[in-house]
């Protein structure tokens, strides 16, 4: 019902060219927008924060294009931010993490409409070539036709039988399964507990390691994207960064270690992953080069907005056409500044 409203209200505002005055009152901010991996199969069913339909996609494409939205490539834009000389309605697009559905089908996309973009890629799956293990195992319990879960059939170390009709049961054992990969297992042996787990609940793990549908893009696809003109930057090695700096810091070291020589020159701008970040990073990651980085909050960015804690809007299967015309147009933005206000009145 609210999700409901809220796309009334929208349409009700756009309607009354509150959309229209919204963008010409923000037309100085610059907008940032995120994506991550575009659907093969079923991942967008599955995931839909987190893939989406390359028709939706090139949908947003059409609406950036015919609206006049200039979109320009991240360096150009930051170097334009710093001395306010940015045109009306600028826009970056950033897509997270490096997919391989990205390489398969929002590179082709964003050929054809011309627009750049920057891919920030994690590498340590990049270097393995194997499926992501969290998202392996979030995906064949979401799939798998199967009631129960047994853990001690699927190793000897584990214990618990789970429903997976239950959502909080299956969530649970995801998670305890997630963690053990994590912590007592080697990639080999992730390897192993994941075509075990298939077998148990029908899902065949070689169709999700041949078809790549979650996987990310190795060496050879990441270095055909940089011939093509695309812009690659940092996103971690195991996408993970620590409050801790000599952690921070490596994880920064090794994804440059595998990326820079791909791409041929030093890379200075980081994407935040899973959007956790604090300024007590700032420092250090200063102190390895690193010149912007970008979180996952949500807004619009200005000369002021600090250069380690840029603004995105995360789209996704989920967000309708009229939230990501909201969004792009500075309603939504205005939207939430009145409602920080009002509450900040009220609360006084």
């Amino acid at each position: 019902m609210a999700k409901n409203l809220k796309q009334v209200f929208l349409h009700l505002s756009k309607w009354l060219s509150l959309f229209n005055l919204a963008r010409y009152v923000t037309r100085r901010g610059l907008r940032i927008l995120c994506y991550h991996g575009t659907t093969l199969e079923d991942e967008s069913v599955f995931h839909p924060k987190l893939f989406m339909e390359p028709a939706i996609f090139q949908k947003r494409l059409e609406f950036l294009r015919a609206q006049g939205y200039p979109i320009l490539s991240l360096e150009d834009a930051l170097a334009r931010l710093d001395r306010g000389e940015l045109p009306d309605y600028a826009t970056v697009i950033t897509i997270d993490d490096g997919y391989y559905s990205t390489y398969k089908s929002a590179c082709a996309l964003l050929r054809k409409f011309s627009f750049p973009a920057t891919i920030y890629i994690t590498t340590y799956y990049c270097t393995k070539e194997n499926p992501i293990f969290e998202l392996v195992v979030q995906y064949m319990l979401w799939k798998t036709k199967k009631t129960h879960l047994e853990l001690t059939c699927l190793l000897p170390s584990l214990s618990g039988k789970f429903s997976l009709i239950d959502t909080k049961e299956k969530s649970e054992v995801g998670e305890k399964l997630i963690q053990f990969g994590k912590k007592k297992c080697d990639e080999q042996q992730r390897i192993t507990l994941a075509k075990r787990l298939g077998d148990l609940l029908e899902i065949d793990f070689e169709h999700i390691r041949e078809s790549r549908i979650l996987s990310l893009m190795n060496r050879e696809e990441i270095q055909s994207l940089v011939a093509r003109g695309v812009d690659i930057q940092l996103h971690t090695h195991r996408h993970h960064l620590p409050l801790d700096e000599m952690r921070a810091k490596k994880e920064i070291l090794d994804n440059k270690t595998v990326l820079e020589p791909l791409v041929g020159k030093q890379l200075q701008h980081l994407c935040y992953p899973s959007g956790v970040w604090s300024q007590e990073l700032w420092p250090w990651l200063t102190n390895v080069g690193i010149q912007s980085a970008m979180t996952c909050e949500v807004g619009l960015n200005y000369p002021e907005t600090p250069k380690l804690g840029l603004k995105r809007f995360l789209d996704g299967e989920y967000i309708t056409q009229i939230e990501f015309e909201a969004e792009l147009a500075g309603y939504s933005e205005l939207l939430r500044h009145m409602r920080s206000g009002l509450k900040y009145f009220l609360t006084r």
